[in-house]
C-alpha cells in the first residue's frame, strides 16, 4: 500500500520538511511512500462550462489540458494522503483551492459517485470513477510564522474542505507555530519534528483497515467531534452550527467552561460523513422536483418549468451582456 504526501509549499521548506519526517515515520512499518510537490504541476482553475465532461467521460476529458488528471490519478491511486502546507492569508495556499475547485466537490462526491453508478447501469451516460469508492485515511499539517494561532486560524479547516467528497477518513492533524520565517527552522523545534513523524505512524497503522476501524489519533478532540476542528457559527442563540460538517449543536457553559453538544443524530448528517452527502444530493435531485421547487428546498429547476425559466433567464441577461467587457490586461 502507498501514502501519498502533498506539499503545498516551498521545496524543502517547514512544510515539506515536516510532511517528510511524517511519511519516514510511516516507512518505519514498511509502509511505501511518495512525495507530490504541488509547485511542480500545472493546474488551472475550473472555468464552470457547465458542460463537464469530466463527469461524462473522465476527468481526462475536460476541456482544460493541463497536470490535473495527474494529480487526481495519484490521489485516486494512493491508499493513504497526508497534505501539508504553510499559512499564507490565514488559509493554505492559493493553489491548492486551485485543485480542489477543479477536481473535488460534487465532480467526485462518494455519493454522487454512487448515485451515477446507478444512473450508468440503467444506461445513463456518466463517468464513474470506482476508485473513489475506497477508503482511506489522512492527515493534515499546518504550519506558520505566528507565535499565536491567532492568525492560522483557518490551516487546518480549510483542508478539510478539500478531502470530504472522497471521504478521506482524517485520524490526526497538527499544527506548528513560529516556524516559516526561516526556510528549515522547523529543523530546531525537536518537538515538531516528533509529532509529525508520530503522524505519518498514525496514518500508516490505519491504512487498509475498514473506515469505522480508523480511529481519531490527534492531541486534541476539537469543538466539533467529527472534524475535530474548533470553528463555531452562533447566531445569536442555540443551535449554532460547525460551518465544517454543517451540523448544528446547543452551545453550554457550565462551570466557566464553553462547550457544544452535538447529538449523534446530527454528527450522523455531518457532511463529512456518507449520510451527509447523500442530503445533499437529495437537495439536488429531489423526488418531488416541482413541490421542493415551490418550497424552496432545491435549486434545480422542475423539469416542466425549464423552457420557460430559461426564456426568462436569456431575455434578463441580455442587459448584462450589453454591458461594458471586463477589463483585462
Amino acid at each position: 500500500m502507498k501514502l501519498l504526501g502533498i506539499s503545498c509549499g516551498r521545496r524543502m521548506g517547514n512544510s515539506e520538511i515536516l510532511l517528510r519526517e511524517a511519511l519516514m515515520g510511516a516507512a518505519e512499518s514498511g509502509t511505501e511512500t511518495e512525495v507530490l510537490s504541488l509547485l511542480d504541476v500545472d493546474v488551472k482553475p475550473c472555468i464552470g462550462c457547465k458542460v463537464c465532461q469530466a463527469e461524462i467521460t473522465g476527468k481526462e476529458y475536460c476541456v482544460i489540458k493541463d497536470d490535473a488528471v495527474f494529480v487526481w490519478n495519484k490521489i485516486m491511486d494512493c491508499d493513504g494522503l497526508i497534505l501539508s502546507g504553510p499559512v499564507y492569508c490565514l488559509t493554505p495556499p492559493g493553489y491548492l483551492l486551485v485543485i480542489r475547485d477543479r477536481l473535488f466537490g460534487s465532480k467526485s462526491d462518494v455519493a454522487w459517485m454512487m448515485e451515477r453508478k446507478k444512473l450508468k447501469e440503467q444506461g445513463e451516460k456518466v463517468f464513474v470513477d470506482e476508485r473513489c469508492f475506497k477508503t482511506r485515511p489522512g492527515a493534515f499539517i499546518s504550519v506558520g510564522g505566528s507565535v499565536t494561532p491567532d492568525w492560522l486560524s483557518l490551516g487546518l479547516s480549510i483542508f478539510q474542505t478539500m478531502t470530504f467528497s472522497i471521504q478521506l477518513e482524517v485520524v490526526d492533524q497538527m499544527m506548528v507555530m513560529g516556524t516559516n520565517i526561516v526556510k528549515g527552522q522547523v529543523l530546531l523545534d525537536d518537538a515538531a519534528m516528533a509529532r509529525a513523524r508520530k503522524l505519518g505512524y498514525h496514518v500508516a497503522e490505519a491504512m487498509g483497515k475498514p473506515g469505522p476501524e480508523m480511529k481519531w489519533r490527534g492531541d486534541e478532540t476539537g469543538t466539533c467531534p467529527v472534524c475535530h476542528q474548533n470553528e463555531i457559527t452562533i447566531k445569536g442563540k442555540n443551535p449554532v452550527q460547525c460551518p465544517i460538517c454543517g451540523i448544528y449543536g446547543e452551545l453550554k457553559i457550565e462551570n466557566g467552561e464553553i462547550k457544544v453538544v452535538f447529538s449523534e443524530a446530527e454528527q450522523k448528517r455531518s457532511r463529512l460523513t456518507l449520510a451527509g452527502k447523500m442530503e445533499h444530493w437529495n437537495e439536488y435531485h429531489p423526488a418531488d422536483p416541482e413541490k421542493a421547487w415551490k418550497l424552496n428546498q432545491t435549486s434545480t429547476m422542475p423539469p416542466a418549468k425549464q423552457a420557460q425559466y430559461m426564456n426568462e433567464i436569456t431575455r434578463k441577461m441580455a442587459k448584462y451582456k450589453a454591458d461594458k467587457p471586463c477589463t483585462k490586461p
